[in-house]
């Protein structure tokens, strides 16, 4: 991290910018509150129980409470990334909405909202946030609430309001994804079992032993066998490479994934993709 300013309200941070020299890994956890994440410059890959999000610069997402792993990377090879995060917490909605439940609550399942692409509304209120960074002494509290609620109007105008709305309702009452809603959201992606474990904030043996008791499998063979079965289908319903097949299947590795997939299937995945695609 090159800089990291944060402006606080009441001891806690509620609007944060900072800057990155990409590539640069990070992972932690966001807890008992949640985050509206912006790219002012870069990029960024994060997961979490949900599974993958991807954003690029001018481009924003919700982040819900939970563990994640996130990367941030280079765009137009620029030598940094920024990102302002504007943080939610429970009691200070609460506090905003005077105790009374918000009109946008919603008791529908609550779902990861999709990311903000090109909103100039979005755009501008972040221009502006960005000259409290220049002048964060004028910046008090009743200044901050009011930039809050104007977030919060803004994303109930977007044409992603439903979800928005379903996600703030679960600030108000939390959810938490189920094991096995985890590992469907992530199956695919490049994550080991350490990781995914990390992202259902198990430690790695309580993990294995969850995952027994859902899967009634190891988490080692259960998740090979099933990106494989995506690796097979792909090879026979697709024109992609093999290496992008792997990959989109959760192997961060070629050569190993043609071996396991030989091991698995009794040929490689050439030989796999040409004898079945072979008149009979």
């Amino acid at each position: 991290m090159i800089e990291s300013q944060i402006i606080e309200f009441k001891g806690l941070p509620l609007f944060q910018r900072a800057k990155f020299s990409p590539p640069e890994l990070m992972q932690g956890e966001i807890k008992d509150f949640a985050c509206f994440f912006y790219m002012v410059k870069g990029a960024m890959a994060s997961f979490d129980s949900r599974g993958l999000h991807k954003i690029g610069k001018k481009e924003a997402i919700m982040k819900s409470c939970g563990n994640y792993i996130q990367n941030y990377l280079s765009e137009d090879n620029s030598e940094e990334c920024e990102a302002i995060a504007i943080y939610l917490y429970p009691d200070l909605l609460k506090e905003i909405y005077k105790d009374q439940v918000p009109e946008f609550i919603s008791n529908s399942e609550v779902q990861a909202p999709k990311k903000f692409i090109g909103n100039q509304l979005i755009e501008q209120y972040m221009n502006g946030l960005s000259i409290f960074f220049e002048e964060m002494e004028e910046v008090d509290e009743e200044l901050g609430v009011l930039k809050l609620k104007e977030l919060i109007m803004i994303l109930l105008r977007s044409e992603q309001y439903l979800d928005i709305q379903k996600f703030l309702s679960e600030i108000f009452s939390p959810v938490n994804l189920k094991l096995k809603e985890a590992i469907q959201n992530n199956l695919f992606n490049p994550l080991d079992i350490k990781q995914l474990a990390f992202l259902c904030n198990m430690s790695l043996s309580t993990f294995k032993r969850e995952f027994k008791k859902v899967f009634d499998d190891t988490p080692a063979h259960y998740i090979k066998v099933k990106r494989l079965e995506r690796a097979a289908s792909e090879l026979l319903c697709s024109e992609e490479s093999i290496s992008s097949i792997a990959y989109d299947s959760g192997f961060q590795d070629v050569s190993t994934f043609s071996s396991i997939f030989k091991d698995q299937y009794g040929s490689s995945p050439r030989e796999y993709r040409s004898k079945l695609a072979e008149p009979s």
